[in-house]
């Protein structure tokens, strides 16, 4: 009789990995591919509340025929959004890339640096997240209305007109201070990315240029940066996502007025639209840039 034999250390591994996703592949199917095909079903029907509860009628494309033709505003606002990402996305990954090489010196209070410029990243989620990407100041003097956060109760407007500012200074100082706040904001994980990137490479590149006579200069765009491109790539395909996928973004906003109205059938066709334009941009900034990465050991 032959003796049986048990899992090997590659199956046991395998094994762990598996358990470890478990709760995600269980929380995926239950939270999110049973609402994503509930979702498509919506998207080519008509939706109507009857007294048996929700009724649902095929109407086959419907819903997205109206948002390209008889909605002016969808197609217009993702052009809009498009052309939003293209001027923001080189902004902040340039931003992220100089920060992160500042934060790869070594110089006294680096770590406490470290921890502002990734406060974004701990910081993701809930009220806190809502708070802050608000532009409370500017809405307050665009509407009149009381500033709520740090300044509940108390109009921002009249703040900063109390400390004697002029009014022309304010105006030009709000936005200003909203768009750099905004950019750090949008930086925290690109500018996370690219220093992992950077403490891959090693000190011997630099030690051999500098005996080369290389200058600074040079030692960036012929070492730091060829060899800290993949992670280029992955900070401009992660900040294209999550531009379409802030819910600021307009057509987001669009799509949850939509919900709001309950009319879910016609927000589901929006929805699985605009997906398809970011999958279709995502899928070419992807083609065009990894001809350009430079992978070590290729």
């Amino acid at each position: 009789m032959k003796k049986r034999r048990g899992l090997s250390f590659s199956q046991r591994r395998a094994m762990s990995g598996f358990l470890f996703c478990l709760p995600f592949i269980l929380g995926f199917l239950l939270m999110f591919l049973v609402p994503m095909l509930q979702s498509i079903q919506y998207a080519f029907s008509s939706m109507q509340l009857g007294l048996d509860g929700i009724m649902l009628r095929f109407v086959g494309l419907k819903n997205f025929r109206t948002a390209l033709f008889a909605d002016p505003e969808y197609v217009r606002t993702i052009a809009e959004s498009v052309r939003d990402m293209v001027l923001q996305v080189p902004v902040i990954l340039v931003f992220s890339l100089f920060v992160s090489l500042l934060l790869n010196q070594k110089f006294r209070g680096r770590a406490l640096a470290r921890a502002i410029f990734f406060l974004p990243v701990i910081v993701v989620s809930g009220i806190i997240l809502e708070i802050l990407s608000t532009d409370y100041l500017s809405a307050s003097i665009m509407s009149g209305q009381e500033s709520i956060g740090a300044f509940r109760g108390v109009g921002s407007y009249e703040i900063l007109v109390a400390m004697g500012m002029p009014q022309k200074l304010i105006d030009i100082m709000i936005p200003v201070v909203y768009d750099i706040f905004n950019l750090v904001w949008s930086s925290g994980v690109q500018i996370l990315m690219f220093l992992a990137g950077l403490q891959t490479v090693p000190d011997s590149m630099y030690e051999c240029a500098r005996l080369e006579g290389a200058t600074a200069w040079e030692a960036f765009w012929k070492i730091t940066f060829p060899l800290i491109s993949p992670m280029l790539l992955m900070n401009v395909v992660y900040s294209v996502a999550d531009y379409f996928t802030t819910s600021m973004n307009p057509v987001i906003r669009m799509i949850n007025q939509q919900t709001s109205n309950m009319k879910f059938e016609y927000a589901a066709g929006l929805s699985w639209m605009y997906l398809a334009v970011v999958l279709v941009l995502l899928g070419a900034v992807y083609w065009f840039m990894n001809k350009r990465i430079v992978y070590v050991g290729e």
